[in-house]
């Protein structure tokens, strides 16, 4: 399976550090990221939106959305502990 990717665009604006989230790469169908196994964080994607949770609150980010540099990085933890659950289940499972 081809690496999922999101592409986010770093912006400046009135000095301040944007990113502009402008979709995926290599997801072809509705929910074509890892969700229902991840405790804690959570991950889909459904008619090229993001929705992702912290394991209390649900964002969901749309194309063209703009999200803070600090909100960005909460996002990229989450992202990366979200690989680390999922290398987890997938090593158990043998896959």
């Amino acid at each position: 399976m081809a690496a999922v990717l999101l592409k986010f665009t770093r912006v400046l604006k009135n000095g301040a550090v944007f990113y502009l989230f402008e979709g995926f790469e290599n997801v072809k169908y509705r929910w074509g990221l890892p969700c229902e196994y991840l405790s804690g964080s959570h991950f889909a994607a459904w008619d090229r939106n993001l929705l992702y949770s912290d394991g209390r609150n649900l964002f969901s980010l749309a194309p063209g959305s703009e999200i803070s540099e600090d909100d960005y990085y909460k996002l990229m933890y989450l992202v990366e502990k979200g690989k680390e659950r999922l290398k987890e289940i997938n090593g158990r499972n043998g896959y």
